[in-house]
């Protein structure tokens, strides 16, 4: 079931449906719970129009443009990740127990959680 969401002050409308397709994959996804809290969060005070705009830019963005050396940064961090899911077949799953929710992804990206247990799993 769609939900509209309505920003008065700008005169912005977004209609939360079920599913939505990934205009990068064309894969159908499901609307996930964080993205209808930011809605209505941003609908409520009247910054909808923002949220819209702040996440196209950042979609747009090329990858050229992120931080230096943050590319590097995530590559190093994949190959750790590789590394002890590797060892960890053989060790009871460390990797899973290191993380309490399963947020791990095969598509080969890392998202924030990722790396915050890989840090905290060397003592960083």
């Amino acid at each position: 079931m769609s939900r509209m969401y309505t920003d008065y002050f700008n005169d912005t409308v977004i209609t939360i449906p079920d599913k939505f397709i990934d205009v990068k994959t064309g894969e159908n996804q499901v609307v996930s719970q964080i993205i209808q809290e930011q809605i209505e969060f941003h609908a409520e005070n009247n910054t909808l129009l923002h949220l819209v705009f702040s996440a196209l830019e950042n979609y747009l963005q090329p990858e050229a443009d992120q931080p230096a050396g943050l590319k590097e940064i995530k590559m190093e961090l994949l190959e750790i990740k590789k590394m002890i899911k590797q060892g960890s077949s053989s060790k009871n799953n460390t990797i899973h127990s290191m993380s309490p929710n399963k947020e791990t992804s095969d598509s080969g990206e890392l998202n924030l959680k990722e790396i915050e247990d890989l840090l905290d799993a060397f003592g960083g």
